[in-house]
């Protein structure tokens, strides 16, 4: 008997290593896509703060601007979410946090919904429950490009310039750190001041800062700069690449934060496993000791009775 539980717990021991050579090389693949997503977060920042800060300065103005694209400018009777999700598991919470923040916001809303899922799990979550979907994309966070995210912008911000949705919400994670990634939701149309400012803050990797976003004394910067041939038509020229910038930058985050999110499993992954295999090596040595000790006696045993 002890020896088929020494032989138990040596299988025990040989898969959990198994499992921790897995866990430690997702960990590992992981830390380097993280890396090369936040050298693709810090190339696109610079293009994005400049658009927004344009399109900050024009909304911060003192001149009103009368535009579609302006909170208020509509009632709000249908919504679209633009959701980011990741493509795999086995990232924690990553993935339903995403769901929940979403779900929470959506019932809390009267507005009908609809919407686009990036990633393969939004696209599963989204389809498994007949929401109303307007074009899919799985599996293109690591390898995204600016085109890519012009045309999820383009087909969105159309449909908010047709009527047929009255607003659109951004959902993904925000990369803070390597251990520290948050859920969160953006509004890209309507836009208004304050909200312009927070997704800077957000996107361009400045939330912390306290001084605003958008250049101070907003009404100093209008009197120097000057829009041609007005601020109205300017604002409308930036409003698409604020969108789309908004779009990629997002979707850069999630897939950084998707990564992080799942070489910390990993990490705790294979953290657990080490642990349990130390477990199970004291439990061998015990049996095995037991096992020699049972030995022993039977000889003892044995030599008594011959005496």
């Amino acid at each position: 008997m002890a020896g088929a539980g020494m032989r138990d717990i040596k299988r025990r021991i040989k898969s959990v290593n198994s499992t921790r050579q897995i866990t430690k090389a997702m960990e590992l693949v992981s830390s380097a896509k993280v890396i090369r997503a936040r050298e693709k977060m810090d190339r696109y920042r610079p293009y994005f703060r400049a658009v927004s800060d344009v399109v900050g300065e024009v909304l911060g103005g003192d001149e009103v601007i009368v535009s579609d694209y302006v909170e208020g400018a509509r009632e709000i009777k249908k919504t679209l979410y633009i959701v980011i999700s990741g493509d795999r598991g086995l990232c924690g919470g990553y993935n339903s946090n995403i769901y929940k923040l979403f779900t929470a916001t959506e019932e809390s809303e009267e507005s009908d919904t609809i919407v686009i899922p990036i990633g393969v799990k939004s696209v599963e979550y989204f389809t498994k429950r007949n929401y109303e979907i307007l074009e899919s994309y799985p599996g293109i966070g690591e390898t995204i490009t600016y085109e890519q995210a012009r045309e999820i912008a383009d087909k969105s911000r159309e449909l908010y310039e047709s009527g047929e949705v009255d607003e659109i919400y951004l959902v993904y994670t925000q990369f803070v750190s390597m251990i520290s990634q948050k859920t969160t939701m953006e509004r890209l149309l309507p836009m208004s001041p304050k909200q312009v400012e927070e997704n800077v803050a957000k996107l361009a990797g400045e939330e912390e800062e306290n001084e605003s976003l958008l250049g101070g004394d907003k009404s100093a910067l209008t009197e120097v700069t000057e829009f041609a041939p007005n601020q109205e038509q300017f604002f409308e020229l930036f409003v698409p690449l604020y969108v789309e910038s908004m779009v990629y930058g997002g979707i850069v985050e999630a897939f950084a934060s998707e990564q992080a999110a799942r070489r910390t499993a990993m990490e705790n992954a294979s953290d657990n496993a080490k642990e349990m295999i130390e477990q199970l090596e004291l439990f061998y040595n015990r049996a095995r000791q037991a096992a020699i000790t049972q030995e022993i006696t039977e000889i003892v045993g044995g030599a008594n009775a011959l005496q």
